[in-house]
């Protein structure tokens, strides 16, 4: 049996979690010609216990639109999350959204 350090919270342990999920979700994403990024806490390392992940699609094929979240949600296991669109951004808001996305193999 592992045992493990006493330093390591449940907040670290669901980050760590969430970090997997999302990398398995953008993989499989990516093997179907979705283009995702990592926003919000995840992604500037702000992540708390309650918080979510946050996916940014930047180009999907039209056809598997809807399907991602099914996919997303297969892949976190429970950790909540949100996926939003590019395309749905209104202009004056697309900064901030793209702002701190990151590619998911960026954020550790």
């Amino acid at each position: 049996m592992h045992s493990i350090p006493s330093d390591v919270t449940d907040t670290d342990r669901r980050r760590a979690a969430a970090i997997a999920g999302a990398r398995a979700a953008v993989e499989r994403l990516q093997s179907l010609g979705v283009s995702v990024l990592v926003a919000g806490s995840l992604a500037k390392g702000t992540f708390r216990r309650y918080s979510d992940v946050d996916f940014l699609v930047t180009s999907c094929p039209r056809d598997l639109k809807y399907a991602i979240e099914g996919i997303v949600e297969d892949c976190l296991g429970g950790i909540p999350f949100d996926v939003v669109y590019l395309d749905e951004i209104p202009a004056w808001k697309v900064a901030s959204f793209t702002g701190g996305a990151k590619d998911v193999r960026d954020i550790g």
